[in-house]
């Protein structure tokens, strides 16, 4: 079977992400708070939480692999819940988290992680993954491809 080559885990990605972010609000000159940052920031924050726990827990509840760095180890092909949404609801739950954090932070300059977070995770993390999974479970994931996007 197959494993990563980036060997990276995607909860290191997203604080790494969220860290750059933190050090371009610090050399902001123009920050863009507003009188309901903290809560949009906030709002964001949870959504993301919530979509990333639903991902994992359909993963839970269909008693297959959680692990990123080794998806050669799923026992499933799981489609229900919000995965008949999103293929990816725990990376599209980091995106909420990192938008969330680029209001809290409050630097404009900051949304320009977000679109290079989106395309090294779906270039480095979610293709390779998509590669051993369709492997794996052949023409039924090649199907849920077609139904479902891979973010949203």
């Amino acid at each position: 079977m197959h494993a990563l080559a980036l060997k990276v885990p995607p909860l290191a990605q997203i604080i790494i992400a969220i860290a750059l972010v933190y050090a371009i609000a610090q050399l902001s000159i123009a920050p863009f708070r507003f009188a309901l940052t903290d809560t949009l920031s906030g709002l964001f924050l949870l959504a993301g939480a919530i979509v990333a726990f639903m991902g994992l827990r359909q993963f839970r509840l269909a008693k297959t692999s959680t692990n990123p760095l080794n998806p050669n180890k799923a026992s499933s092909l799981v489609t229900s819940g919000i995965y008949q949404y999103t293929r990816n609801p725990m990376y599209l739950g980091m995106v909420l988290v990192l938008i969330g954090a680029i209001i809290e932070f409050a630097s404009l300059l900051g949304f320009i992680v977000l679109p290079l977070f989106i395309s090294y995770m779906t270039q480095f993390q979610i293709k390779p993954e998509e590669r051993i999974v369709e492997s794996l479970f052949g023409e039924e994931y090649v199907e849920y491809k077609q139904r479902v996007r891979r973010w949203i």
